[in-house]
């Protein structure tokens, strides 16, 4: 019995010294890995980087390279933070160089700017990457229209009374030139309306033919507007006019007054006057083939708000006397 506890108590006394073997190994190199990342370090990280002070009238073409490798001096502590996570550094364009149409900068002559982006202890020793090649273009400006995407499907009885409007109509976009030029409106993205029985009022996206980083455009929505009403015909009967007749002839034509049958929203009925429509037939039309027996009628005057127009008889017999 005695010789087991004697045992027990000499295995305790080893673990124990064990034991402070260990923590003062651990606690060791603790104090050995807090010294030696308290140094200074020359090591390369990689950064993700931006570009400013872009020459006046230039546009970049195409994206540059977004990240580079940077040699750069700094305590250990710190070189942890910028190995974890990638960080940002600007390059300037503003006295970028040119070999013919080849635009480039040298990222170590901007030393001591991209040096001025970080706080003490952290100092960029070199760029591990000498040259950057920048795709550079001539920025221009013009307004296009927009061509609205849309598809209506109204109610039974119901239509638009006046053209749909577009807030604004046109835009200014602006870019490199060899995008530039290809675009002559922008569209909407599509919309698709159905039954619609009430004024149409929409805010819509236009639509980009390019990416947003190739062309900027001084809108990104358009307000679409439109009145709907439900319609109503109505009609009217007025003379014949004959435009063009020369002098010393004399024109009958059977009938002498033509019927209108026109359409329009039950909004706008009462407001619609003979005035509002200009019916002529132009006796140049017989002049240019003397065989025909018929003139056609020619609309040169009707209000907006008059959807659709029907003209009987749709042509007119005429005799004519000399």
């Amino acid at each position: 019995m005695k010789t087991t506890t004697a045992s027990s108590i000499k295995s305790l006394k080893k673990n124990k010294k064990i034991r402070v073997f260990l923590f003062f190994l651990i606690l060791s190199s603790i104090i050995w890995l807090l010294i030696e990342l308290s140094k200074s370090y020359i090591t390369p990280v990689v950064f993700n980087v931006e570009y400013t002070d872009l020459p006046s009238g230039k546009l970049v073409q195409k994206k540059p390279i977004s990240e580079i490798k940077v040699a750069i001096k700094a305590p250990g502590f710190t070189l942890i933070k910028y190995k974890i996570k990638k960080h940002k550094i600007l390059l300037n364009l503003k006295n970028i160089s040119k070999t013919k149409s080849i635009y480039y900068i040298l990222p170590n002559k901007q030393i001591s700017l991209l040096n001025s982006q970080f706080s003490n202890g952290v100092e960029i020793v070199s760029v591990l990457k000498d040259t950057i090649f920048i795709e550079l273009g001539a920025s221009v400006s013009k307004k296009v229209p927009i061509n609205p995407n849309i598809e209506i499907q109204y109610k039974a009885g119901y239509n638009l009374v006046e053209e749909l409007k577009i807030l604004p109509d046109s835009v200014i976009i602006s870019g490199s030139k060899k995008y530039i030029d290809s675009v002559t409106e922008l569209r909407t993205k599509p919309i698709r309306l159905d039954h619609v029985f009430n004024d149409i009022e929409l805010t819509v996206d236009l639509k980009s033919p390019y990416k947003m980083s190739q062309i900027k455009m001084s809108a990104s929505k358009v307000k679409i507007s439109g009145k709907v009403d439900k319609f109503t015909e109505g009609t009217f009967k007025i003379p014949v006019n004959i435009i063009n007749v020369p002098e010393g002839v004399k024109v009958t034509t059977f009938p002498k007054e033509i019927e209108v049958i026109y359409q329009t929203g039950l909004s706008y009925f009462s407001k619609i006057t003979k005035n509002d429509i200009s019916i002529v037939f132009d006796y140049k039309e017989y002049e240019k083939d003397t065989l025909i027996t018929f003139l056609t009628p020619i609309i040169v005057k009707k209000i907006d708000y008059i959807y659709a127009l029907k003209i009987n008889p749709p042509q007119l017999e005429f005799l004519i006397e000399k």
